[in-house]
């Protein structure tokens, strides 16, 4: 029996605890420590009863609640382990503060332990956005729906008639490569600078299949076919419209009969392609390496770091997804820390920027890109592409109506 009266229990890992209980679940006594060489964070709670719970982890310093922790690990509630079990003993979650909260010190903090009832998890844990997509291009609406826990890719529905994404949070990153970086052949490109994104946004899991495309549309628009492929040979106006759609960055709008403007009439939701800033944020995932796995490239033509990750000119013969020679079914290579699939390699995907070689490496707060220009951004390159150009920090452009067989796009939720 789930729980209606009590949403969650709530230990604040201060000079004494706070307990917090009901007839199922017990939570008490949260403490706090900190390693002052690495950092790294520890807290400690107890968690008796006879249900799971989802359990999240706060941070407050002099009264103030910081940007919610990433980079935690143990007792605590993620993407691959949801649900916490309660037992004898204490619980331990461990937060890399260094790395969510880089330059900052406080001797004054406390760390928040939340459990919350699976019958009403909280906003920040609906990692998922699913769009229902099944009634095809003549439906009058998308049901909407929100997951706790990741598409489950053994049921080809995630890839098909339903359109995943996933919450990305806001924060603070490094976006570009840094010097001597292997395989950055064009260093203007990718100057290194420090990124701030306010507002968390929602980003596919996957790359937009052309079963996708076909029932947002009604056409589908790929060379070479597969209903668990990505789309290729849409151009950035047929995304977003050559009207209202190409006028980023003075406005979000977009045509009403494009593939942004037809899922936005049809959910409510502000679908779009992701900015260049957030395309690389969602890319990285709280890495700095070449690669999202942590690793770098060992060549810049072939590598097999980058043959674990993508489908690129390296290993288009190794007949994963069930395809070789070209793009090949989403979803087969190993995916970044936050599960996204395929950031690397495949096809190349559109942003929403105007094209400039240089970013500078001054930081900047929620980039848009310059006010006009003659081409889009597009980051990642394809599966005809050597490793080089399928690094994280790897960007490129097309003029806004060219279409090409290795070029697709991965859908967006703005903020």
């Amino acid at each position: 029996m789930k729980l209606t009266s009590i949403r969650k229990l709530v230990a604040l890992a201060t000079i004494g605890a706070v307990t917090a209980a009901s007839a199922q679940v017990t939570l008490q006594n949260a403490t706090l420590w900190q390693n002052t060489a690495s950092r790294t964070v520890e807290v400690t709670y107890e968690l008796t009863g006879s249900e799971p719970v989802y359990i999240t982890l706060g941070i407050e310093t002099n009264g103030i609640a910081i940007p919610a922790p990433v980079t935690v690990r143990g007792d605590v509630t993620t993407m691959e382990n949801p649900l916490v079990e309660p037992g004898s003993g204490s619980k331990m979650i461990r937060w890399e503060a260094k790395k969510d909260w880089p330059g900052n010190l406080t001797a004054d903090a406390r760390a928040v332990v939340t459990a919350w009832f699976t019958n009403d998890p909280p906003a920040s844990l609906l990692h998922y956005v699913v769009v229902d997509l099944s009634e095809g291009a003549s439906a009058t609406s998308y049901p909407v729906r929100y997951s706790v826990t990741p598409p489950n890719l053994g049921n080809n529905t995630c890839k098909t008639t339903e359109l995943w994404l996933r919450r990305i949070p806001a924060g603070t990153f490094m976006m570009g490569a840094p010097d001597g970086e292997v395989g950055c052949r064009f260093p203007e490109r990718e100057e290194l600078h420090e990124v701030t994104l306010t507002q968390d946004f929602y980003i596919g899991v996957f790359m937009v299949t052309q079963k996708q495309y076909e029932l947002v549309v009604g056409t589908k628009p790929a060379q070479y076919l597969g209903d668990l492929r990505p789309v290729e040979r849409v151009s950035y106006n047929l995304i977003r419209g050559s009207t209202l759609g190409a006028q980023w960055p003075a406005n979000n709008n977009v045509d009403s009969t494009s593939f942004m403007g037809l899922l936005r009439t049809k959910t409510g939701l502000t679908f779009d392609l992701p900015t260049d800033a957030q395309w690389e944020r969602a890319c990285r995932a709280g890495t700095t390496n070449a690669l999202y796995t942590g690793k770098e490239l060992t060549g810049s033509t072939t590598c097999p770091n980058m043959a674990e990750i993508a489908r690129y000119a390296g290993n288009t013969g190794d007949g994963k997804g069930g395809y070789s020679g070209q793009h090949t079914a989403v979803g087969n290579y190993l995916p970044n820390p936050w599960g996204l699939y395929d950031m690397c390699g495949n096809v190349s995907e559109w942003c929403l920027d105007w094209y400039v070689d240089g970013l500078g490496t001054s930081p900047v707060t929620d980039p848009k890109g310059p006010t006009s220009g003659s081409n889009r951004v597009r980051h990642n390159a394809a599966y005809g592409a050597n490793a080089s150009d399928c690094r994280s920090a790897y960007r490129s452009y097309s003029p806004s109506s060219n279409t090409s067989n290795q070029q697709g796009f991965r859908a967006a939720i703005q903020p």
